[in-house]
């Protein structure tokens, strides 16, 4: 496998992650919010308010070529 195809798959494994990450907290976040009795305009804006504050910076990597761990 090449630096460019483990990088491809790498991102695709973090792209993956990310979105089911912001669809976990967003549905989470929508039932919470109906269940604390807020309409579905509040319920919509708790969910969106969960994905803006998911910590991402798990996904943060230097730029560079790859290390050894990496491979």
């Amino acid at each position: 496998m090449t630096e460019m195809e483990h990088r491809t798959d790498t991102d695709s494994i973090a792209a993956e992650s990310v979105r089911a990450a912001c669809l976990s907290a967003a549905l989470q976040a929508y039932e919470d919010a109906g269940i604390r009795g807020l309409c579905a305009d509040g319920r919509w804006e708790a969910a969106l308010a969960a994905i803006r504050q998911l910590d991402l910076s798990v996904l943060e990597r230097p730029a560079g070529p790859l290390t050894d761990s990496e491979r």
